[in-house]
């Protein structure tokens, strides 16, 4: 391998050259690389009045590299990072690594070194180029890529004295107390940083760019093998979930005539479509049937499960609405003790409490302006709950608006009530 001193040499002559340069290709972005944070104790520094410890983010791997320089010949083992297009900041890559250092009886200085880029040509080889700036205290250091994604000598270029100059910044000693100041390289001898683009190039021309030569042995294996699909991002919970699941064909209830029309015939489609409410044992709807308070909680149990990204299936047991009962109770749509009864028929108002508390508040947007209603007040039990559905446009009342809600609720109304609420576009506005 080329000599460390040789790498602490090419920190402190600079040669000045183009930037680097990557593809203009553009990411499909759904392609990204399992990467780790590589810590390890520090492989350059041979001062033993000091001692780093290393962390490189974003680490892919590692690939031996045979590479040649205006330095020398360097036989290498080079550390790959992989940082998305997306999380460059203008071709810079900052905190590219970090140095925790220990001292015993030396004395570093607070300050900023720059680091070499090293640009591949067809014709020159690896030219070193300006690639990015070291900054250092007394007990850490960082490096920050400056020049986008390539190859860069990744050693910190660290000014120690074995003695206390009194000064503490670099430039003071530098220019005041030269004679004190030794050096000596923390970081690694070659870090290879890639991005979504640069990949793309190498994974079809070999290369990492139209004017690269050299063509990596052993990166597209460690590129493939840290290969994965980011999949997009998926809304768990919310009113995209109600979707048709069941089969609904119109006179599949005996009291629902084929050649029959009733109001709440869309809203029966509805429902049934998407597993919230089903019909008796004997084939029928019974639209104009009372429900009773446990049927009500069944259906929110299930609102809430599908809202929530589930299939809205339960288990029932002996006693068939105790399932629902407990998931009711153990996702706060009602509390234990709230009923004494469940086999008997729900009131509206009642209806409106359960079902209003199935799906969060920002599923039910308001979209009236409604401040007052002809028989609901402040006074009336569950009245936040009927003005919330009223203002989300799910429930409209009767014609003058009035609720009636110590009145009992039948099917087909309960049924055009949790259609509004899966399904926003059937709300109504008045």
């Amino acid at each position: 391998m080329m000599k460390k001193t040789i790498a602490v040499l090419l920190i402190l002559t600079l040669v000045l050259g183009s930037q680097l340069t990557v593809s203009a290709a553009e990411s499909e972005g759904t392609v990204r690389y399992e990467t780790e944070t590589l810590k390890i104790a520090d492989p350059t520094n041979q001062v033993s009045a000091l001692n780093a410890t290393l962390t490189l983010p974003n680490y892919l791997g590692s690939v031996e590299a045979v590479l040649e320089t205006v330095q020398g010949t360097a036989n290498a083992t080079v550390r790959v990072v992989y940082l998305p297009d997306d999380k460059w900041d203008d071709q810079c890559y900052y905190s590219a690594m970090s140095a925790r250092i220990r001292r015993y009886g030396a004395w570093l200085f607070t300050g900023s070194t720059q680091i070499v880029g090293w640009k591949d040509l067809y014709t020159y080889g690896f030219l070193p180029v300006d690639g990015g700036t070291a900054v250092f205290t007394p007990d850490s250091a960082e490096l920050h890529f400056l020049q986008g994604p390539g190859l860069y000598t990744a050693v910190i270029t660290l000014p120690y004295a074995m003695e206390n100059t009194g000064y503490t910044f670099y430039t003071e000693v530098l220019n005041k107390a030269p004679q004190a100041l030794q050096y000596t390289g923390i970081g690694f001898s070659f870090v290879l940083v890639l991005n979504d683009t640069t990949i793309n190039y190498f994974l079809e021309h070999g290369t990492l760019d139209s004017a690269a030569s050299y063509q990596w042995p052993g990166l597209r294996e460690l590129i493939l093998d840290a290969q994965y699909e980011e999949l997009p991002e998926v809304e768990v919970e919310g009113l995209h979930n109600f979707v048709s699941k069941r089969s609904f064909t119109k006179g599949m209830f005996l009291d629902m005539p084929y050649n029959e029309t009733a109001w709440y015939d869309s809203y029966v489609e509805k429902v049934v479509r998407i597993g919230l409410m089903q019909g008796s044992s004997a084939g029928q709807f019974l639209p104009e049937g009372e429900v009773k308070l446990s049927e009500v909680i069944a259906m929110a149990a299930r609102l809430h499960n599908i809202y929530m990204g589930q299939t809205g299936d339960f288990f029932q047991g002996p006693v068939w609405y105790n399932v629902y009962v407990n998931y009711a109770i153990a996702n706060g749509i009602i509390r234990e003790g709230d009923f004494a009864d469940y086999d008997r028929p729900a009131t509206r108002g009642e209806m409106a409490y359960i079902l209003a508390s199935a799906v969060p508040a920002e599923a039910l947007a308001a979209i009236n302006d409604v401040k007052e209603l002809p028989d609901v007040t402040a006074a009336t039990s569950y009245s936040h709950q009927i003005f919330g559905l009223y203002r989300a446009g799910v429930l409209t009342g009767y014609e003058d608006h009035s609720y009636h809600p110590e009145s009992t609720i039948t099917r087909c109304e309960t049924a055009a009530i949790i259609a509004r609420i899966a399904d926003a576009a059937l709300r109504q506005s008045f």
